[in-house]
């Protein structure tokens, strides 16, 4: 009596091929999705990059901060190739302390000035010294892009 048990070696190999076709299908299948996402997510922020790459903005040197015992005032320009939207204006008192000018964001077309304030930051900070302004920071929402006007006369 001969009782064979197992799989023939015909069934095998074919059984073989179907799960070696199976799992390269579900690869690729996976692989052709991340690639698609990837693609999508990395010109998405090529496109955000180059946007910010154009914009810029300026506090005068001149004109750009007013200061009185009281009172800040900021002027801000886009002098950009391309609007942008502000994110805070601060000036920082001789010890370091913060003063926010503005913290609502603001978009600023090519070639505008914005004035920001007056501000009194006594009224706004605790310890404010209202004597000397050292330096004001305008940020934006493109991460890099600000200025920032440093006080040309020394605080004392």
């Amino acid at each position: 009596m001969n009782i064979r048990k197992g799989v023939s070696p015909l069934i095998a190999v074919v059984l073989l091929i179907v799960f070696t076709v199976a799992v390269s299908t579900m690869i690729m299948s996976w692989m052709n999705t991340y690639t698609k996402d990837t693609t999508t997510s990395a010109s998405a922020n090529t496109d955000t990059v180059i946007e910010c790459s154009r914009q810029t903005v300026n506090i005068p040197t001149t004109s750009g901060v007013t200061h009185t015992i009281d009172n800040v005032t900021v002027n801000v320009e886009n002098n950009g190739q391309a609007n942008t939207t502000l994110k805070k204006v601060i000036a920082y008192d001789s010890t370091g302390l913060a003063c926010i000018i503005s913290s609502t964001e603001f978009e600023l077309e090519v070639g505008d000035l914005k004035n920001y304030g007056p501000i009194n930051c006594t009224d706004i900070t605790t310890g404010w010294d209202n004597t000397c302004i050292a330096s004001v920071r305008v940020t934006t929402t493109c991460g890099g892009i600000y200025d920032e006007w440093l006080n040309p006369t020394a605080c004392s």
